[in-house]
């Protein structure tokens, strides 16, 4: 076999390689059972956490946001900083009682966090929406759902919002949102996600806790 067949046949094995791992990480699984199944598994999976970057536009500014999500059940702790400019906030949030702390605002407590962050950061991000969409969790009584051939997430949309699964990363053999867009006329965020750790009721020894809240 010649140099350049030889070459030929190795990248075409790769090719295969690389599209079989592709398919591999992709959840075989009928449309339905996705949000049932994916709601038990992080019924079990209560604390987790999750970095990355958001991309914020209301049709005349742009931004972005990184950020460092933890969560312990329905207890989340968000630390949010401008890409530029230094700004920086910690929210922390539970059903009914949020809490806002950092650049220009010192300390804001309220029912909302999503007007919390509003105030603060000058920008309509919804914020406890997102604690489900980053997961992947999201009702189907809430208006349209539209799952890829192969069963994974792919769109949602319900008044006001449009959401859309663009890539999903296998965390611990579970299909995790890596990049995802949320689409409200004039508002759009798109996100980036990674770092997803994620830890089961089986794994959280007596007395542990995450410190998400203070």
């Amino acid at each position: 076999m010649t140099a350049g067949r030889w070459g030929q046949r190795m990248l075409l094995l790769l090719a295969v390689a690389a599209l079989v791992s592709a398919c591999a990480v992709r959840e075989q699984r009928p449309a339905g059972t996705w949000m049932e199944e994916r709601a038990a598994w992080f019924d079990e999976h209560p604390v987790w956490s999750v970095s990355g970057r958001a991309a914020i536009r209301d049709g005349q500014r742009g931004g972005q946001i990184s950020f460092e999500w933890q969560a312990e059940g329905e207890r989340h702790r968000v630390h949010l900083r401008t890409v530029t400019g230094g700004r920086q906030w910690l929210l922390q949030f539970e059903p009914g009682h949020a809490e806002l702390e950092g650049t220009d605002v010192r300390y804001l407590v309220g029912p909302d966090p999503n007007a919390l962050v509003e105030s603060a950061v000058g920008w309509r991000i919804p914020v406890v929406e997102l604690s489900d969409w980053i997961r992947g969790l999201v009702s189907e009584e809430l208006g349209e759902v539209r799952f890829a051939h192969d069963g994974t997430l792919e769109r949602v949309r319900f008044e006001p919002w449009d959401l859309s699964y663009q890539h999903f990363v296998e965390i611990e053999g579970r299909l995790m949102p890596a990049r995802l867009e949320a689409e409200s006329p004039p508002y759009r965020v798109r996100l980036v996600l990674r770092d997803w750790k994620l830890k089961s009721r089986e794994d959280i020894e007596p007395g542990f806790s995450a410190s998400v809240w203070h």
